[in-house]
């Protein structure tokens, strides 16, 4: 059955497509202060992190989505070692690299995490104001994003990982770009991918990705 969408994004709607998924491995502990920049291919390896988050009493995937699972979710700019208590549960922030293309929550938290919710945020630092920027998304089931604090993305139903499943446009102002990514697993895998090209679709180049706002 084709998945339906629910979107909002600026000035353009994305567009699905299939691509592969590969394994992924994580890689954890980077310092915040570090420095970093998209993969060869543009894909983002470098997140904050926050999950498990286990999804209220009778909440469904689709509710989880356009639910705030932390208040003012939009506005998150966390750190790591930030702490958040949610349902009487304490989570602590923490810093993740995906050794390859995609995020993969359970394999980082070394544990199947059913009905449950997740946080990825990153930081991408421009030194000029960048237009038309494509941004390539693929989750695994439900997805939102936030960009700048603006609600630009959903996508409402379980589903495979598909990368590069979903595209649009986004303009990268000059400064600091603060990108969350909430996903939520209904069941098994849990994953995730964005990555940055040009209009051209060419992975983007002279960006920096950091762990710290």
């Amino acid at each position: 059955m084709k998945p339906s969408l629910h979107r909002n994004l600026l000035k353009t709607s994305f567009i699905a497509f299939a691509s592969f998924a590969l394994s992924a491995l994580l890689i954890p502990n980077l310092r915040a202060g570090d420095v970093l920049t998209p993969d060869s291919e543009g894909y983002i390896r470098d997140w904050v992190m926050l999950a498990p988050i286990a999804l209220a009493e009778g909440e469904t995937g689709v509710d989880a989505t356009f639910k705030e699972q932390i208040k003012d979710e939009a506005a998150l700019r966390p750190r790591a070692g930030d702490k958040v208590t949610i349902r009487g549960k304490q989570l602590t922030w923490r810093n993740i690299t995906a050794s390859t293309n995609y995020f993969d929550f359970n394999a980082i938290l070394k544990s199947v995490n059913d009905h449950a919710a997740g946080y990825m945020v990153t930081y991408i630092e421009c030194e000029t104001e960048q237009r038309d920027v494509i941004m390539a998304v693929a989750s695994n089931d439900e997805g939102r994003i936030y960009f700048n604090g603006v609600d630009i993305y959903a996508f409402s139903e379980p589903r495979t990982l598909l990368l590069d499943a979903d595209k649009g446009r986004v303009t990268l102002k000059k400064g600091v770009n603060v990108l969350v990514f909430k996903i939520i697993n209904e069941l098994n895998s849990w994953q995730g991918a964005i990555r940055l090209l040009d209009k051209a679709g060419a992975p983007l180049k002279d960006l920096k990705i950091k762990l710290s706002p």
